[in-house]
């Protein structure tokens, strides 16, 4: 039987990042390219299959936004979130 494991994100909000809420910021893409190779990692390499999220404004939201891309290669993943 294999595991599947649970991950949860929480972070900074937009006014504690160093490029606030400028999605187009290049220190903005380079954390969501991050963040993206980080989720996937997690998904292929340590069987995370569940990830929650509080979709606070911020680190939360761009989680759960690259979980639901993330979805469409990985159908059997989950995203449950919390307001």
């Amino acid at each position: 039987m294999q595991k599947h494991y649970t991950c949860c994100f929480t972070g900074h909000r937009p006014q504690k990042l160093p490029f606030g809420f400028d999605e187009q910021d290049e220190r903005c893409i380079k954390l969501k390219k991050q963040l993206k190779a980080e989720i996937e990692t997690l998904i292929t390499q340590k069987q995370v299959t569940h990830f929650i999220t509080g979709m606070a404004l911020g680190v939360d939201l761009i989680c759960a936004e690259i979980v639901k891309e993330l979805k469409e290669k990985y159908p059997y993943i989950t995203l449950e979130f919390h307001l």
